[in-house]
């Protein structure tokens, strides 16, 4: 459905206003659920309930024309059907009319995986062991027991309070205008990404799969969209975690120019925090929200310490010899801090159905 509802329009809104009121700012203080100029959300056409062909091109054949009935059955049954929806953006001018929207919640979590906010239960992410739940601001405690119809009480008019129970943060996600959900929508086959920012901020790949139902018509129609993160970061901590007591440093790069740092084993993750406003300043330590921005790192541009400046040496090294496939390539490193010869071997890693061509060093 629609994810950006005029507060002024036509829908009911006692239907609406639980979802207006259930939005939190840092500390955990309720504030309105508003969408803010240049937000984006999704408007339905024909109540999101006629459907179009997607635009994959299998389904944009015209299985009419076929004229062998097996040929054209077959035709017909790998056409997928799309609902039609529109993407629009909040105008910047003040006196546009005022839309409110259904906001994602992230959750604390204990031990199962459940929500929760119970002292002492919440299962953090890297945490040596159980903690508390708390606000964006990390001070607040999380303690929601917001009350309403929602679609978690069950229907049929049941009133809850648990549903925000646990939810420590919000925001206005819709996977629906996401790049990986926009290309599955396209494409109607399992698909890679090419790197980019998430919804979080990090920077990563995503594999997603097309869901698709079969209607009363016996029409199959596209549902939604099974999708895997994978961030820069969790790469390197993969290659970290596997060469941490070797003598070897194990680098990641993709062979497109201008050959960016997908990460290495000793912790670089490609990517570099930076103020929005100013990409040549680091973002502060304090403070990686809506200020900051991650960009992605070409292996030239490796240069904050010793050991990025040999990784980029080396690989650089690397390409001008074109990589030879037989040769080790030495590489001497003479600084105060470090001294040595390192010798070095790449080999290139292609899948054709990701769409990924890295080269590993």
């Amino acid at each position: 459905g629609e994810s950006g509802y005029r507060l002024d329009g036509p829908v009911h809104m006692e239907k609406l206003q639980k979802h207006l009121d259930s939005c939190i700012d840092e500390n955990g203080h309720q504030i309105p659920c508003l969408l803010g100029p240049g937000e984006s959300y999704i408007e339905c056409i024909d109540n999101c309930t006629s459907l179009q062909r997607c635009p994959d091109e299998d389904s944009q054949q015209d299985c009419s024309a076929v004229e062998r009935a097996e040929e054209r059955s077959l035709c017909e049954s790998n056409t997928k059907w799309c609902i039609s929806y529109a993407t629009r953006s909040i105008p910047l001018s003040d006196d546009s009319p005022k839309r409110g929207y259904i906001p994602f919640t992230f959750y604390c979590i204990d031990i199962n995986g459940l929500p929760t906010q119970t002292p002492g239960e919440n299962a953090e992410l890297g945490a040596d062991g159980l903690g508390n739940c708390y606000h964006d601001d990390g001070i607040t405690p999380v303690n929601r027991q917001v009350s309403g119809g929602y679609a978690y009480c069950g229907g049929e008019g049941i009133i809850c309070n648990n549903t925000f129970l646990g939810g420590f943060t919000n925001g206005n996600f819709d996977p629906r205008y996401r790049p990986w959900y926009i290309a599955t929508k396209q494409k109607q086959v399992p698909n890679w990404s090419e790197p980019y920012e998430f919804y979080t901020h990090n920077i990563g790949i995503t594999f997603s799969r097309p869901i698709h139902s079969i209607d009363e018509e016996g029409k199959t129609v596209f549902a939604g969209v099974l999708a895997s993160d994978y961030s820069l970061d969790g790469i390197a901590s993969f290659l970290t975690e596997n060469y941490d007591r070797s003598d070897a440093i194990v680098t990641i790069v993709e062979e497109a120019e201008p050959n960016y740092v997908i990460a290495s084993s000793t912790g670089i993750t490609g990517v570099r925090k930076v103020l929005i406003e100013d990409n040549s300043k680091p973002c502060p330590e304090d403070n990686d929200g809506d200020r900051c921005m991650g960009v992605r790192i070409p292996i030239s541009d490796l240069n904050e310490d010793i050991m990025e400046q040999l990784i980029s040496t080396t690989y650089l090294t690397q390409k001008e010899k074109n990589f030879p496939v037989s040769e080790l390539i030495p590489v001497r490193v003479d600084h105060d801090d470090f001294r040595g010869v390192y010798a070095s071997h790449t080999i290139g890693f292609e899948t054709k159905e990701a769409g990924i061509s890295w080269r590993i060093m």
